[in-house]
């Protein structure tokens, strides 16, 4: 892996312990009897390692009055060397109670190299009660990568310690393994275990001698003899109990060989792996590989599940329903994301995400609910689902997992492509009691839940659901974002008039968030989407370099000589494999920004859970704005909520679906004159009568709201006054620059005509044979050719002007016959 970046290790320890005899002999291949007291930054040369990578070393001062500057190196630092004098235990102490602790206050989990300088001093007497001294020591410090003796005076094992602090930071220890117990962390397991499940072609749980082959070739660019085979198999029976089976190599004895390099000291092997398949130094997938896929687009373009995933998905489905019951049990479901780092937040219990989806038996998953959820995802958060999908064992390209789609585009030339879509996002405003969580509900096929099951901390549905608000969906909007509630959603497969199936995920919005957002588009002054302008408004013995036998054959034989106790490690770490994994103790970066439901920033990590902002509109493919049937008043709030949002800068061209709920309960004729009217006013459908016993009338607000959002948007477009308004004025600027482009031309050919007869009056006297000749047809050669004999400047005039003048005088002047054929040359 070629690492760019220079790598800076921080030189520590008491004074006169021989720090920067270290860094001079390091540097300059001599020593120094007389250092000075402290070095300068110094940059070793490129062919210090292998690697070659820029190396920065910087002294120190353990002065008092130098702790500020020191505390800095410390923390820009990636590793650090911290020195002591085998001649004086208090230095050893020191290290132990003053620089250990001080490192890893200032940089957690930065690897540290202790080494013993002034080796030479050693005699043969000393060195087993140093060396039993210093293990007690680093037996407690866990982030101590190695121990080295060297001697500057004899430039001794003085590049070894350097080029040991370099390994732990290009091939870190600590995500792999843990010196504590002694196991392989649950992070590397599980990334090791996707890389076996890669190469397990079959899918028979076991590697042949052809997949172990295409293993090697792969990560390592060589093939195994059948010499070399045969010696892996025979280690790994001795060592694993079931590790190597008739079949192949089983994960049990794959992860015993990679257990071993770590026990080794050979990191860069594993690391050679794990990089090869993308893997960063925390052990998730790198920014190089998920940015193949650009996910940060335009509103009007949106990132779907391609037909690429949703087989590959299937597939998965299929393999890990061993029962063949078209169902994904909870612990199936595990065992599918056992080769991803945690399981992902959309797929845990929906009392915590609020995310209902249809299809869902309790914490069983059929297939159509399945791909239903992955399709959600998709769209939400299409980095995070790329990521998810390459850790299920995806082996293509990333490129062919999503695929870009348009979004919001409501005239005709578009519906083609707007057709194409298969996932619509849809937000559900409404006031309070108007029945959004129940049209949720019915879409997730929860419609036997209580009333407000859905709500506050219960999540989404359930017999221990909390009620909270009148409209089932818990407590107040604010006091649920501050608290880390999610928004209700509904996710649900729906057939389209088109005769297609396509996912429809529903968010509820609720009133007090509603109202937070019309504060917040007065606020804003209307000059940005709402997306923008409203979401701000809220331990190991080192061994020699790397040698060039095949990492599967080195394993063998380093285990071949190995304790049978090695075979604890990978044993204790496969027992955990499928189990989930703790994502707040793993390292992870923070993930790159993409467009979420709730604003562009929607989640925001805290100590107790996520913040959700406001929603983003520009994300949005259909807005249903529902209402009580027996209320004016719920009326009027949906009224007045659309015709605000839907004129904000992003939004003109959301489609809308007005619906009228409680319709068993009946709706006066007053109330339904006013709805009529607003309808038309708005140029909108009349709003569909839904009841909550009607399943019939339920599925047709599901397809009206994917008919607006994909077939016929722009028969769902409202035509608010702000809308009529930039009509109006684009007519009038029309009117104007027809009316000025009329002007112009009247004006040109007015003055084309006046111009022609002057020409014409002034060139009719050049001879008496011009006008002869401009009698016969073809007047205007003739004319050109009889006042050449008169006159030849005269006669030259005339041809050109009288001569055709007499015939027409537009054709003799233009060349055209006619005040539209004019238009058309001054056009053309």
């Amino acid at each position: 892996m070629a690492h760019q970046r220079t790598i800076r290790i921080a030189v520590l320890g008491d004074p006169e312990t021989g720090k920067t005899s270290l860094i001079s002999t390091a540097a300059n291949d001599t020593f120094d009897a007389r250092p000075v007291p402290t070095l300068p930054p110094t940059k070793l040369p490129l062919d210090f390692t292998p690697e070659k990578v820029p190396i920065l070393l910087t002294d120190t001062s353990a002065k008092p009055e130098d702790a500020r500057a020191l505390d800095a190196v410390v923390r820009e630092s990636d590793a650090v060397v911290v020195c002591f004098d085998p001649k004086k235990p208090s230095t050893l102490e020191s290290v132990r109670t003053v620089w250990y602790p001080r490192v890893q206050a200032l940089n957690t989990d930065i690897p540290i190299i202790l080494a013993c300088c002034k080796a030479d001093r050693l005699s043969d007497r000393d060195s087993p009660s140093i060396r039993e001294r210093v293990e007690r020591v680093a037996r407690d410090l866990p982030n101590v990568e190695c121990c080295l003796n060297c001697s500057s005076k004899f430039n001794k094992m003085v590049h070894d310690v350097f080029y040991y602090a370099l390994k732990a930071v290009l091939y870190p220890l600590q995500p792999l393994y843990d010196r504590t117990d002694r196991v392989m962390r649950q992070a590397a397991v599980r990334a090791l275990k996707r890389v076996f499940i890669v190469f397990d072609q079959d899918k028979d749980g076991t590697l042949s001698d052809a997949e172990i082959n295409a293993f090697q070739a792969t990560c390592f660019g060589i093939s195994l003899s059948s010499e070399e085979l045969r010696g892996i198999k025979a280690v790994v029976r001795q060592q694993v109990p079931g590790g190597y089976t008739d079949t192949g190599l089983t994960l049990e004895g794959f992860l015993f060989l990679q257990g071993l390099f770590i026990e080794r000291g050979r990191l860069e092997t594993v690391w050679q792996v794990l990089r090869r398949f993308g893997y960063n130094d925390q052990l998730r997938l790198s920014d190089e590989l998920l940015d193949r896929v650009n996910v940060h687009l335009p509103p009007d373009q949106v990132l779907e599940l391609s037909d690429t995933a949703v087989g590959f998905l299937q597939q998965q489905f299929l393999l890990y329903d061993s029962r063949d019951e078209n169902m994904l049990s909870w612990e199936q479901l595990q065992g599918l994301f056992s080769t991803a780092p945690c399981l992902p937040t959309e797929w845990q219990n929906e009392r915590v995400n609020r995310l209902m989806v249809a299809g869902m038996f309790g914490a069983v998953h059929s297939l159509e609910g399945f791909i239903s959820r992955w399709r959600y995802c998709g769209l939400t958060d299409p980095r995070g689902t790329l990521a998810n999908l390459l850790y299920l064992g995806f082996e293509g390209a990333p490129t062919e997992l999503l695929v870009r789609r348009v979004r919001r585009r409501p005239d005709k030339r578009h519906r083609e492509e707007m057709a194409e879509r298969n996932t619509a996002l849809c937000y559900v405003f409404g006031a309070a009691g108007s029945g959004k969580s129940t049209l949720l509900r019915a879409l997730a096929g929860r419609r036997g839940d209580g009333e407000g099951g859905a709500g506050g901390s219960g999540g989404a549905g359930g017999s221990a659901g909390a009620g909270g608000g009148k409209d089932g969906g818990g407590g107040g909007a604010f006091t649920a974002r501050n608290s880390g509630t999610p928004p209700l959603t509904a996710v649900g497969s729906v057939r389209c008039e088109d005769g297609r199936d396509r996912c429809l995920a529903m968010v509820e919005v609720s009133e007090d968030l509603t109202n937070e957002l019309l504060t917040a588009a007065t606020l804003s002054g209307r000059h940005q989407p709402l997306g923008t302008a409203a979401a701000g408004a809220h331990h190991i013995t080192h061994t020699t370099a790397p040698s060039s036998t095949p990492p599967l054959v080195a394993a063998a034989a380093a285990a071949a000589s190995a304790s049978s106790s090695s075979a604890a490690l990978p044993a204790a770490a496969g027992a955990g494999g499928a189990a989930a994994a703790d994502c707040s103790a793993s390292a992870s970066r923070p993930p790159t920004p993409s467009p979420t439901p709730f604003s562009p920033s929607a989640v925001v990590a805290h100590s107790q859970g996520a913040v959700y902002s406001l929603p983003d509109l520009s994300r949005c493919d259909v807005a249903v704005f529902v209402f009580d049937s027996t209320s004016a008043q719920s009326f009027a709030w949906a009224q007045r909520s659309m015709l605000t949002l839907c004129s904000l800068p992003g939004c003109e061209s959301l489609p809308v679906v007005l619906v009228g709920t409680k319709d068993e309960l009946g709706m006066n004729e007053e109330l339904r004159g006013r709805v009529a009217a607003a309808a038309a006013d708005l140029a909108l459908p009349e709003p569909l009568p839904v009841a909550a016993a009607d399943a019939a009338s339920l599925a047709g607000v599901y397809r009206q709201a994917l008919t607006a959002a994909f077939l016929a948007p722009d028969a769902h477009v409202p035509d608010t006054p702000a809308r009529k308004a930039r009509r109006l004025m684009r007519q009038r600027l029309v009117l104007a620059g027809v009316t000025a482009a009329a002007l112009g031309l009247g004006g040109y050919c007015l003055y084309s005509f006046l111009h022609a007869d002057e020409h014409g009056s002034g060139s009719s006297g050049g001879s008496g044979t011009s006008s002869t000749f401009a009698s016969r047809p073809g007047g205007g050669k003739a004319g050109g050719g009889g006042g050449g004999s008169g006159l030849r400047a005269g006669g030259g005039g005339g041809g050109s002007g009288s001569g055709g003048g007499e015939g027409n005088a537009l054709k003799g002047l233009f060349g055209v016959s006619s005040l539209g054929d004019k238009v058309s040359a001054l056009f053309s």
